[in-house]
């Protein structure tokens, strides 16, 4: 066989100089002919033959040229035929090809869908210009208070008039705008409030139109909007006059002056479809009212550290100047990119980790099955090697066909990674950003061919290696039997299956703590009863409910509660400004005797106006005094209702009742003081495995809102009366939009959504693992039952009983069983701490736990002796004997 010259330019050097000298020497010799002496004769020569030097260097070039084409030819011919040969040698064995390529596929195309998800909501650059620029201005509490908030409109124009780091800054905020039209039903829409700044700073510019003018960002401007593209298309077919045409938001016409590109968001926009001036909505509010959210676009090469300490040193300037506002206050920035990926990072990571260990499994299952293939083919590799094919070669043959099954089943691969992007996107969480934009693109595409081409190589190097150290003498011997090979291959085959159980415990572990830690979220007690409660959103537009004018909005919700409760099958009926999962607003107190602090000391809690039978509707239990009834509404004396978690932080040793609150009224004619004359169970208003806030409940008509939760309790299935409240709705005002229902049980599940997720996703991933474990100790146990037949058969005639057979065969399944069960705690140990965070009300090293997949994982590797210790106990002797 043909050996490639590893160093041709030495030849090739070598062969020139030949080739001058000999030149050279021709012409010396005419010269010579011609009368010249020969010192005359080499000097013409070397005169008309020029720089030999130079045509040495020439010819060099030439010649090494055509070998590396020479070479190559010779490389993509050999690889020609390794490929022709490895794709004839696989189509003999499609059985061993299918499992092959459906296991290969399973772990390409799980670990390829996953990584698209990571890439397009975690490593994916944002989709404006220099992303790494931008980031959030944060207001940060102190003292009693904590976690980060928005900012109000006097300290944004404080602070983007004294600081140096930015060159832009912009602010927005999110709320919801009820759209009416003569040919619509009135419809709840996400909006933004944007200050003019903010699509310049992002570098976004209308696809028509125009954005909003100096005059039009101010007080006083006229209502003008600019829509999201999704909005344009759904509601104006995508019409190009849309510029100039008039929508009407809350009763109030806007002239439509701009169309935005596709797919604008930032993550933190609430998925906003109309685009309003901030400036009329917020230049008028007071310094402690911080409701603004601030983005900015750093000067090109201010650091974030930088700026965040211009923006600390303006903040407690602010601080001194503005002590009744803004004591305890500071700020910090957040790049947007860190804002818009969320807490959804250690969960992603985690479940990319899990696949990628899954991927490993695979790849050793794989590396298995290809060992025992090679088992079958030692005599084709000795034949090779005795006609003169060195290991190299037959190692990179051995590759080829590795490769070829990772290409075909990263081909199928890519067919699940499409199907499982589907399904996650179609099952994922709200709470996972840009989720929607994830697919199979060129990034994801080469990410897949390289872990289809390092797969390839994960499984088929360390068979190809062991099988082309065939012993020739042994393998020629034994002719067409199968050989029997020598120690090394069966203990390789034995570590990959103590390597697959390790890992296969290590998913197992962390998918029991995700279960255990659900099922104990699941039985969290949320503080009411959800069943057959329903919930409806009714916001009331501000043009037809104006703020001073809060009366009409309270006779509005008052005559609907009085119509809703006399309809068939409502128990009863209420309202509240947040339904019992939904966080709310926060706002400072002081207790009247006991807790009287300045301005930016005072603690704060939840605000949650409601009205009489609220609490009975939502199922919250009276603990003392009583609830609210008809006689504390509009005019009578300010009261409260706190929650237990209130009463005994800030009352511990005093009873409640009787006590006064000192809170401002945010409405003329209200109340400034409040006497505490209930207290109730806690609530979970920020999820269930968080800790309970405190939470103070006025009258509505005490401390009315436009935006209200209409809360029913039907005697049947609550969602068979959504038609009959939107008829009640709208015979009161057929401006009312009233589209969304959902129950307090779909809350409540939609709630632990992102943990039924990681949980679902993290338990298919270990159950696949578990299951590949259990088909690799089959695998070892049935190749060994084969390879120990004649002794076997041996041990029967000389006595043995099928027991001792079974205890033969299942011991030695075991002990690779308990191996990898071992080390797999003990690596589970290690690696569940990383997961802390993301799992309730359980330790990462729950012994119980721990215990459950020692049992789970001993039984599987029981059941997987099982099989091939009743097909060892079942051998004939006579027959076994016969085929040694």
């Amino acid at each position: 066989m043909r050996r490639l010259n590893l160093f041709p330019h030495r030849e090739i050097e070598r062969d020139i100089d030949e080739e001058l000298e000999y030149h050279l020497e021709s012409r010396i010799r005419d010269h010579i002919a011609a009368g010249m002496t020969p010192s005359e004769a080499r000097e013409e020569a070397e005169r008309r033959f020029g720089d030999a030097n130079a045509v040495r260097r020439a010819c060099q070039r030439i010649g090494m040229e055509r070998v590396r084409a020479q070479r190559r030819a010779e490389m993509i011919d050999q690889l020609r035929q390794d490929g022709s040969y490895a794709l004839r040698t696989l189509t003999k064995r499609p059985g061993f090809v299918a499992v092959a390529v459906l296991t290969l596929a399973l772990g390409i195309g799980g670990t390829t869908a996953l990584f698209s998800v990571v890439d397009g909501v975690l490593l994916r650059p944002l989709a404006f210009p220099d992303p790494e620029r931008l980031a959030l201005l944060w207001g940060v509490e102190s003292g009693m208070k904590s976690g980060s908030s928005a900012t109000s409109y006097p300290d944004y124009v404080d602070i983007k008039a004294g600081q140096k780091s930015f060159e832009a800054m912009a602010t927005w905020s999110n709320w919801q705008l009820t759209v009416t039209g003569t040919d619509l039903e009135p419809t709840r829409v996400p909006a933004s409030w944007i200050s003019r700044d903010l699509l310049p700073l992002l570098g976004v510019s209308p696809i028509l139109g125009r954005n909003f003018l100096p005059e039009e960002d101010r007080v006083g401007g006229e209502p003008v909007v600019i829509l999201a593209h999704g909005f344009w298309t759904s509601r104006f077919a995508s019409g190009p006059n849309v510029i100039g045409r008039t929508v009407m938001l809350d009763g109030r016409a806007h002239t439509v002056v701009g169309v935005l590109p596709s797919g604008f968001t930032w993550g933190t926009s609430g998925g906003s479809q109309l685009f309003l001036p901030s400036e009329p909505i917020h230049s008028e509010r007071s310094r402690g009212q911080h409701n603004l959210l601030v983005i900015g676009r750093l000067k090109p090469g201010v650091t974030l550290e930088a700026a965040e300490a211009d923006v600390i040193t303006i903040a407690a300037y602010l601080e001194e100047a503005y002590p009744e506002w803004n004591t305890g206050r500071s700020a910090e920035l957040q790049p947007l990119r860190e804002a818009v990926v969320g807490n959804v990072r250690p969960a992603l990571l985690m479940l990319f980790g899990a696949v990628v260990l899954v991927l490993l499994i695979v790849c050793a299952n794989v590396a298995n099955l290809t060992l025992a293939r090679a088992t079958g083919r030692a005599n084709e590799v000795a034949i090779r090697t005795a006609l003169g094919a060195g290991r190299s070669r037959l190692v990179r043959q051995l590759l080829t066909e590795s490769l070829l099954l990772a290409l075909f089943g990263g081909a199928v691969g890519i067919l699940i990674a499409r199907g499982g992007i589907g399904l996650l996107k179609s099952i994922g969480p709200a709470s996972v950003p840009r989720l929607s934009g994830v697919a199979i693109d060129m990034r994801v595409a080469v990410f897949a061919l390289a872990v289809t081409a390092l797969t390839g190589v994960l499984f088929g190097l360390v068979p190809a290696l062991q099988s082309s150290k065939t012993d020739l003498q042994t393998s020629l011997k034994e002719g067409g039997r199968t050989s029997s090979q020598g120690g090394g291959r069966p203990r390789l085959r034995q570590l990959l299956v103590v390597s697959e159980m390790a890992l296969a415990v290590v998913l197992v572990v962390g998918a029991a703590l995700f279960v255990n830690s659900f099922l104990r979220l699941q039985r969290v007690d949320a503080g009411f009863t959800q069943e057959n409660v329903l919930i409806a959103p009714i916001a009331l537009p501000e043009s037809k409910y104006p703020f001073e004018d809060w009366r009409r909005g309270v006779a509005f919700f008052d005559a609907l509660i009085e119509r809703v409760e006399a309809l068939p099958g409502v128990e009863s009926a209420a309202l509240g400004y947040r339904h019992p999962l939904d966080g709310g607003w926060e706002t400072s107190f002081q207790i009247r005797g006991l807790l009287e602090l300045p301005q930016g000391e005072r603690p704060e809690a939840r605000i949650r106006p409601v009205t009489p039978g609220y609490f009975e509707t939502v199922g919250i239990p009276i603990l003392k005094g009583r609830a609210f009834t008809d006689r504390d509404m509009v005019d009578a004396p300010g009261v409260v209702i706190v929650n237990d978690a209130f009463a005994k932080t800030f009352l511990p040793d005093e009873d409640p009742i009787g006590h006064r609150l000192i809170k401002g009224a945010w409405w003329p004619e209200r109340p400034g003081e409040w006497e505490i004359v209930g207290v109730v169970g806690d609530v979970k208003m920020d999820g269930l495995a968080q800790t309970t806030p405190w939470a103070m409940y006025f009258p509505y008509g005490q401390w009315p809102f436009n935006d209200m939760n209409l809360i029913v309790r039907a005697s049947g299935e609550s969602l068979a009366l959504t038609g009959s409240i939107r008829q009640q709705v709208w015979s009161l005002d057929g401006d009312v939009p009233v589209e969304t229902f959902q129950t307090l049980r779909q809350i409540r599940t939609r709630s632990v959504a992102p943990q039924r997720f990681q949980t679902m996703l993290l338990g298919l991933f270990a159950a696949l693992a578990l299951g590949l474990a259990a088909v690799g100790i089959y695998g070892v146990l049935s190749y060994t039952v084969t390879q120990r037949t004649a002794e076997i058969g041996v041990r029967m005639s000389l006595g043995a009983d099928t027991g001792d057979i079974l205890r033969i065969v299942v011991a030695q399944g075991m002990k690779l069983s308990l191996l990898g069960l071992l080390l797999g705690l003990a690596g589970a140990l290690a690696a569940t701490r990383l997961i802390a965070g993301l799992i309730f009300g359980v330790s990462p090293t729950d012994p119980g736990t721990f215990a459950a997949v020692a049992g789970l994982l001993f039984l599987t590797g029981l059941g997987a002796c099982a099989l091939p210790a009743l097909r060892a106990s079942r051998v004939d002797p006579v027959i076994a004997l016969r085929t040694e």
